[in-house]
């Protein structure tokens, strides 16, 4: 073969690999073409996750809400568990509801046997790998710890760490060991307070309370976002948000989440999801208490 013609080989073969691979900077967004496609890949964020949208209209939990008062709402983090309390006719119970899939329906709702006692028990939150579940009972903060996620809930301990002479009803814990408690302020009102779980909570969250009531924690795993509810507008409870930019920082004055606040309800015990495409919470804006679930 001629040197001429190898090189000429050489040329043709170059030319087709450019072809299908495609424009070296096809992917650059730094200027050229200001298509939807790149806005969309922008807002998607580094982590290649779709855009959110905005939140739908709640819907009831299908096969959770009876005659009876029903909130507290938490999941686990992989959706498939639903808890919440439910008011037994003077008795108030925890209750637990699952699925097989994300997409599912759920099943019906079951009494966590192992759990209720003669006393109140309320206000349900898991930690981040949905082994154990920190809840109220009779003024004080309980843990039961199961050995795997989907496993049965042994029997209960008092969390003594967290609790005083005043009345605990929740407690939220992320990922690094860091909670919030709803603590008894003197009144019928609640605030909140922050420690680890180790340690206790006992820092009153000043640029979070207010002389209303503040309770119904929720933190994200990564430990910079609050969910919360509060009176601090009115006579009803409406839910709001704090954040923060590292576990060390202040937390951000809270906002109103206008999406699931409705005017003259209460709405409370805020739960989100780790990808924020789920949102549940409680409210009484169709008579009783009611267990609500957002998407988008």
């Amino acid at each position: 073969m001629s040197r001429r013609l190898l090189l000429g080989i050489l040329l043709i073969s170059a030319c087709k690999a450019e072809l299908a691979d495609g424009p070296a900077d096809a992917s650059d967004t730094s200027g050229g073409s200001d298509s939807g496609s790149n806005n969309v890949s922008t807002d998607a964020g580094t982590d290649g996750m779709m855009p959110l949208g905005p939140w739908s209209t709640p819907q009831l939990v299908p096969g959770g809400n009876s005659a009876a008062d029903e909130d507290d709402i938490t999941l686990s983090s992989n959706k498939l568990e639903l808890y919440f309390k439910r008011d037994d006719g003077g008795n108030i119970n925890l209750y637990m509801m699952t699925r097989a899939t994300p997409t599912s329906a759920w099943g019906p709702p079951t009494a966590l046997g192992n759990l209720n006692t003669a006393n109140d028990e309320e206000s349900p939150r898991l930690s981040p790998d949905d082994l154990t579940m920190y809840f109220g009972r009779g003024g004080d903060i309980f843990k039961s710890t199961r050995a795997t996620v989907g496993g049965t809930w042994p029997a209960a301990t008092a969390v003594g760490v967290l609790n005083t002479t005043a009345n605990e009803k929740w407690a939220a814990v992320c990922s690094n060991g860091y909670v919030i408690v709803s603590r008894a302020n003197g009144g019928n009102a609640q605030d909140l307070y922050e420690g680890t779980i180790t340690t206790g909570a006992n820092t009153l969250l000043t640029q979070l309370n207010t002389t209303q009531n503040e309770q119904g924690t929720f933190l994200s795993a990564d430990c910079l976002a609050l969910y919360f509810q509060s009176s601090r507008n009115g006579a009803q409870f409406d839910i709001y948000m704090s954040t923060r930019t590292t576990t060390t920082s202040a937390w951000s004055n809270p906002t109103v989440l206008t999406d699931f606040n409705t005017a003259g309800a209460n709405e409370e015990d805020p739960w989100i999801s780790t990808d924020q495409r789920l949102f549940a919470f409680a409210s009484n804006s169709g008579g009783n208490k009611n267990l609500y679930i957002s998407t988008r």
